[in-house]
């Protein structure tokens, strides 16, 4: 594949991420890993392979309606096997019992890294995200 065709990719990988975010869809979501992903959420410790993001993602899903609205990319870049997106964010967490929807990340950011996999598609190795305002 060319890198134009890579990045392309690379971006739609990100446009799943949210797809499976805001339709609940935890499935299509956890799909979207390695299976020796990263994850590394702010404030709490990284969860290492999709066990762990599993188990500490599957909650939010089941318990919240969860909306992200990716704004922009930023970067998108192809190593080989390797790319990268820096994109900017924001999360709404709605409790599904009822009740105030939460500004979860009212100013995200996020840098995620992709590995291509043997079967040609692009996998998250590592999904780093932040806020650019402290916490209230």
């Amino acid at each position: 594949m060319d890198e134009e065709s890579d990045i392309a990719a690379i971006k739609e990988t990100l446009n799943q991420y949210a797809v499976g975010v805001n339709t609940g869809d935890f499935d299509r979501w956890i799909s979207l890993w390695a299976d020796d992903g990263v994850q590394m959420p702010p404030d709490t410790p990284s969860r290492v392979g999709k066990e762990q993001i599993r188990e500490g993602m599957k909650p939010a899903f089941d318990q919240m309606n969860l909306n992200i609205t990716i704004h922009s990319i930023e970067e998108a870049k192809v190593y080989g096997d390797l790319g990268l997106t820096r994109c900017t964010y924001t999360l709404k967490m709605t409790p599904k019992a009822g009740g105030e929807t939460i500004n979860a990340m009212p100013d995200g950011k996020a840098l995620t890294l992709v590995k291509r996999q043997p079967d040609g598609s692009w996998k998250i190795a590592y999904d780093s995200f932040n806020s650019n305002v402290p916490p209230t």
